[in-house]
Order: structure tokens, then C-alpha cells, then sequence
């Protein structure tokens, strides 16, 4: 669960320089000039994969927070009641 956890953090440590770079050579390798529309369509089509990403990302850390803390809470419950 730990891994699970921290495999998404790897994300947070790329440097907005290098996801400009990944995201250009990405779009070169689909033989996309830089400046023409289509370039810029797909540098944008990268950002928006990106952002929908990292809203999937959260929305899953959150729900993991919510789990532990209602079994959290079911522990303390069962460890008062013995």
C-alpha cells in the first residue's frame, strides 16, 4: 500500500522543463513541426492528458485516505469494545 502510495509522488519531481522537453519530442516523434497548429494542438492535447491525470491521481490518494481512516476508526471502535 505504501508503494502504491508513493508511486504517483515520482510525478511531483519532474521539472516543468523536463515535461516541456517529453511533450516536444513526443510531438516531433508524431513528425508535428513546432509552431504549426497541429503542434500546438498536441502540446495541448499532452497538457490536458497531464492535468486529467494528476485529477485521477488525487481523487484516488483521497479516496485512500478516506479508507484508512474509516478502518482507522473501525479498529479503535473493536480495540474499546475488548
Amino acid at each position: 500500500m505504501i508503494v502504491a502510495a508513493a508511486l504517483p509522488l515520482g510525478a511531483c519531481f519532474t521539472s516543468a522543463e523536463q515535461i516541456a522537453a517529453n511533450d516536444d519530442a513526443a510531438c516531433r516523434s508524431a513528425a508535428l513541426k513546432p509552431g504549426t497548429p497541429a503542434y500546438v494542438q498536441c502540446l495541448d492535447d499532452k497538457r490536458r492528458m497531464r492535468l486529467s491525470q494528476e485529477a485521477a491521481t488525487q481523487q484516488q490518494m483521497w479516496a485512500m485516505e478516506q479508507s484508512n481512516r474509516q478502518m482507522m476508526q473501525m479498529n479503535t471502535q473493536m480495540m474499546m469494545r475488548h
